[in-house]
């Protein structure tokens, strides 16, 4: 059998892949195909591959669920928005990120490691740490230390609990592609613009591994309030300015759009933005056009949905929002560093989508709203809910973290798989896992409510 097609159990009676037709990206494996590849031929798949999931559907569940998009037109979006995610709904994304995307980054992972070729397989050690972390912040446990055994016949994979993922697993992961990626030589070869993200560049690499580190030890603090100096501590070796930005930006061609584009513009009529997230903004806001388009407020605008936006896998933005946040979570909480990072997180996202500073009027504005406010941490999420749209999962992430913003509900709510009508907490396994893999499976009927261990 053909090493890169399914080795997890969705895909292990195929050797085509086919995609429900409601979703995006059809992708078909050709068996014909070489089986030797070289990982300067893998690694721009592997890199296009992950922020495909993480900037097409990864991006789409966050956004329906914190009401910065509406699904419309008696669509599967619809459902989602009122919070009707079937099992079958996740199928799509769960195939598109194992096979399409881990799969291939394993395979750079292992052949890196044969061949001698660090640097190549620090890059992939990044690049599987996000995709793990995007995707067990969705779904809880997940396959990930037996996920990739199709080679030797296991095609039911165990799965790993959340807390280990967490507390190993991540760690683990980018610890070595830290060490990898500093190594002084790479005898079999190291990436130039083969690599799709950073052309090459190591030490953003670096700053992209420890950034991800940043957020996945700051994510912990509910369970383990050191977590927040933790934090801290990595500030400095995270990304630093813009343009270090952990990001995939996609082509100009009909072949190789962004994936929001795909589905925003290419089959528009499925979502448009949500009234609460088009109210969010200040009149003073001139981030607005960039992301809404039209009077009305409805339509999508350009930054993250034309044909070549970035898909924004961690940024500086990110970065700064975690150091204020832990500023005001830490044992002792500095009020003052708080609102010192906060202004510049504000800076730095109106520099990225408008490339012009602050206006002083929204600045006036923050510092009044700062001033007054007896819970700092809801002006905090409030503005990072429009600084980090559509970056991955962080507004949802927050929302289940803080209970900011203070979304209502949507009408029809309530549901068999969300009893209470509550914004859900998580995202149901997908049919083909229950169908193929149901004595692995934590659960096969999940209730949406269910809290991960990083939420409890």
């Amino acid at each position: 059998m053909n090493k890169y097609i399914a080795k997890i159990s969705l895909l292990a009676l195929s050797l085509t892949v086919v995609v429900s037709s409601c979703e995006f990206g059809d992708t078909n494996v050709d068996p014909a195909l070489p089986t030797d590849v070289s990982v300067s031929a893998l690694l721009p798949s592997g890199e296009t591959a992950v922020s495909w999931v993480v900037g097409g559907e990864i991006v789409r569940f966050s956004g329906l669920l914190t009401q910065q998009f509406r699904g419309i037109g008696s669509t599967q979006q619809e459902d989602n928005w009122r919070y009707l995610i079937r099992d079958a709904d996740t199928d799509g994304m769960w195939q598109r990120m194992y096979h399409n995307s881990l799969n291939t980054v394993n395979t750079v992972i292992e052949k890196a490691e044969e061949q001698n070729t660090p640097h190549y397989q620090g890059i992939a050690e990044v690049l599987m740490a996000t995709g793990v972390g995007n995707f067990t912040d969705a779904f809880g446990s997940i396959p990930y230390s037996t996920a990739f055994e199709g080679d030797e016949g296991n095609f039911t994979p165990s799965y790993d609990e959340q807390e280990a993922l967490y507390t190993t697993t991540l760690p683990q992961l980018l610890d070595e592609a830290i060490a990898n990626l500093s190594a002084d030589e790479s005898p079999g070869g190291s990436p130039g613009n083969d690599d799709l993200i950073f052309d090459g560049n190591l030490e953003l690499w670096i700053k992209a591994a420890n950034s991800l580190r940043l957020r996945y030890t700051f994510q912990q603090g509910k369970r383990n309030p050191a977590a927040y100096e933790e934090a801290l501590a990595l500030i400095p070796s995270a990304i630093s300015s813009n343009a270090e930005d952990y990001e995939m930006t996609f082509g100009t061609s009909a072949t190789e759009p962004n994936p929001q584009y795909q589905f925003t513009q290419r089959r528009s009529g499925n979502m448009r933005m949500d009234d609460y997230f088009v109210s969010t903004f200040s009149e003073n806001d001139t981030r607005r056009p960039f992301l809404v388009d039209g009077e009305n407020g409805f339509e999508f605008s350009g930054y993250y949905t034309s044909i070549n936006s970035p898909v924004v896998l961690m940024s500086y933005v990110e970065v700064k929002f975690i150091e204020a946040e832990a500023h005001l979570a830490k044992a002792t909480p500095d009020v003052a560093a708080a609102k010192v990072a906060l202004d510049e997180a504000i800076m730095a996202s109106f520099l990225k989508i408008t490339s012009a500073p602050v206006p002083e009027a929204y600045q006036a504005e923050l510092d009044a709203n700062w001033a007054a406010a007896t819970d700092k941490l809801e002006v905090l999420i409030n503005e990072k809910y429009i600084a980090c749209y559509s970056q991955s999962l962080i507004s949802w992430n927050d929302y289940r973290r803080t209970g900011y913003p203070e979304l209502e509900t949507v009408p029809n709510g309530v549901n068999a798989f969300n009893s209470n009508g509550e914004v859900p907490r998580r995202l149901p396994y997908p049919q083909e896992e229950r169908l193929l893999n149901p004595n692995n499976i934590p659960t096969s009927t999940p209730n949406l409510q269910d809290r991960f261990w990083w939420d409890q």
